[in-house]
């Protein structure tokens, strides 16, 4: 499956589940709402580790650059 998911939305995807996930595990909510923080929390990362957003693919979102042209090849050629 081709990825859309850019370095910066990986990047804020993988500090949000972070956070997401050791807010669920210290046990300060309730149960209801620590499940969906796991949820929400793994919804994200598995997201950023796959580079994939199901969300953004039903929307038509595109974050992941274009290697194809030459705007990322920098001064090196």
């Amino acid at each position: 499956m081709k990825q859309n998911v850019g370095i910066l939305d990986t990047a804020i995807r993988s500090i949000i589940a972070c956070v997401l996930l050791t807010l669920a595990v210290q046990d300060m909510y309730s149960t209801a709402t620590n499940v969906a923080l796991v949820i929400v929390g793994l919804a994200l990362w598995v997201s950023c580790s796959t580079g994939v957003c199901y969300i953004y693919k039903m929307l038509g979102i595109d974050t992941y650059p274009d290697f194809s042209d030459d705007s990322y090849a920098g001064t090196h050629k």
